[in-house]
């Protein structure tokens, strides 16, 4: 028994080069750590040593250095191995200098002297910061017009181009002609930038709706680039003016209203049902004697009052070339369609102006205008002259007759209307001196409701300098002319029969 316990004493009395060895590093580490205190001369010796062995490559390795690092490889790696007391203690204070040397992290800024700046890091600058871009909105041609609404026309064919010259006449500069011949072209008033000529290899569509539909598909890019660099991105509404019967416009034109619509969604229009429009000439009888432009005019007549009916475009206005022919029968030839083209476009133009103007008597103001122009279906306009304004019943037979000779299409239904703006411009002594002209005027409001099916009727009046009073009717909503479409179907159908 006392030689057993003997030989168990033995190794804690006397120290193993494995544990001097490492007891030296320890001190030597806990020594070199800790900040501001007193360091012997043998203290920096082994330190020197220590880090001369670890620095230097290929360096001689005694026996007794090798069997200690194998001893204390070994002590890493073993797992719970029973450690003394003394180790224990060493290990302490080992883990307390190394706490002392990591920064930790609380809500106070770190200060060294190389502090780390985590949003230089994140967010550097970039070369290109320097220059900045150079985005403006286009403006594309300047229009000569004060109006609540920017308008821009696209002309399909030769009916199409000489109604886009009208308004480019009256200051609506933002217009572009389209055709399948350069004759056509030539012969318009316009800037040369301002026509696109499909050329489709032939001259001319030559009343062929396919030829004009083929033209517009083969070129709908080209007519894109030529709109938007033409209206640029300040445009309100765009309108396509066309002839129906010819070929190019009315094989064009559904294909125009298509590039119209991409056109408004890249300016940003919200809805570009509404925003798109289209006013269409209807053949007289003695151009729809011929058969083919009957069945051209009826076919695209159709086509769009069901489009217009549906809400994909807003508003649908159809000229009455007939209707113009019986109204005004002494004109001559060369002054017919300039005057024609240039009373549509004034009557047109008139609305747009007043409803940009403001009134000491009642406005009607743009957002009147817009929602009938965004209506939907057909619209109609109108205007007469009044010059017995002492009568009560002066005002409202003017209303009525206004809408008989309004220059476009009949066969309407007023009761069908939606919206309906009726706008009264009399002379300033008038208005000052003329006794109860204001119960005559709201007599021909109270009218046109009945007209038109108890409609909402927006109202304006105002005044200038000329001693008469005018009535300007605008009626929007309205289903297509069924009756007026039958007389061209009857054509085809006599004609083919």
């Amino acid at each position: 028994m006392e030689k057993t316990t003997a030989k168990k004493r033995k190794p804690s009395t006397k120290k193993s080069p494995v544990s001097k060895a490492k007891a030296t590093r320890k001190t030597a580490v806990s020594k070199s750590t800790t900040s501001k205190s007193r360091v012997t001369p043998k203290a920096k010796a082994t330190s020197k040593a220590a880090a001369s062995k670890r620095t230097t490559t290929k360096s001689r390795v005694t026996p007794k250095a090798k069997a200690t690092k194998k001893a204390a490889s070994s002590k890493r790696t073993t797992t719970k191995k029973r450690v003394t007391p003394k180790a224990k203690a060493t290990r302490k204070t080992t883990h307390k200098v190394a706490k002392k040397q990591v920064p930790v992290t609380t809500n106070e800024p770190v200060t060294t002297d190389e502090q780390f700046n985590l949003n230089s890091w994140l967010l550097p600058t970039l070369d290109l910061e320097q220059y900045e871009p150079n985005i403006e909105e286009e403006m594309g041609i300047k229009d000569d017009i004060i109006g609540s609404t920017r308008y821009a026309w696209i002309g399909a064919g030769q009916c199409g181009g000489r109604l886009a010259k009208s308004f480019y006449d009256l200051g609506y500069k933002k217009v572009l002609a389209v055709n399948t011949t350069h004759h056509d072209l030539d012969l318009l008033d316009i800037p040369k930038g301002q026509k696109y000529l499909m050329d489709i290899g032939e001259k001319g569509a030559g009343k062929d709706m396919e030829r004009g539909k083929k033209a517009v598909q083969q070129n709908q890019q080209e007519i894109l680039h030529r709109v938007r660099q033409t209206f640029g991105a300040q445009v309100d509404h765009i309108m396509i003016g066309f002839g129906a019967g010819g070929g190019t416009g009315s094989g064009s034109v559904v294909g125009l209203i298509e590039i119209a619509k991409r056109y408004a969604r890249y300016i940003g229009l919200k809805n570009p049902n509404k925003n798109v429009g289209v006013v269409m000439t209807l053949p007289t009888v003695g151009e729809a004697s011929s058969p083919l432009v009957a069945e051209n005019a009826y076919r695209v007549a159709s086509e769009l009052s069901q489009m217009a009916s549906a809400g994909e475009i807003s508003p649908l206005i159809i000229i009455d070339n007939e209707k113009i022919n019986k109204m005004y029968p002494g004109m001559t030839v060369k002054s017919f369609w300039p005057s024609i083209n240039n009373t549509v476009g004034s009557l047109f133009d008139i609305f747009n102006k007043l409803s940009a103007l403001s009134s000491p008597y009642t406005s009607f103001d743009p957002v009147d205008y817009h929602s009938i122009m965004e209506s939907g279906n057909c619209t109609i306009m109108g205007l007469t002259k009044v010059t017995n304004f002492s009568d009560k019943f002066a005002l409202s037979e003017a209303m009525k007759t206004n809408l008989e000779k309004t220059l476009l299409a009949g066969g309407f239904d007023l009761t069908t209307a939606k919206l309906a703006g009726c706008i009264v411009v009399g002379g300033r002594k008038l208005m000052a001196n003329v006794q109860g002209l204001q119960d005559n005027i709201n007599y021909a409001f109270d009218v046109l409701s009945e007209i038109t099916g108890n409609a909402t009727i927006h109202r304006g009046i105002y005044e200038d300098s000329r001693d008469c009073i005018r009535v300007y009717t605008i009626i929007g909503g309205l289903d297509s002319p069924t009756a007026r479409l039958e007389e061209l179907r009857n054509h085809v159908s006599v004609t083919v029969g």
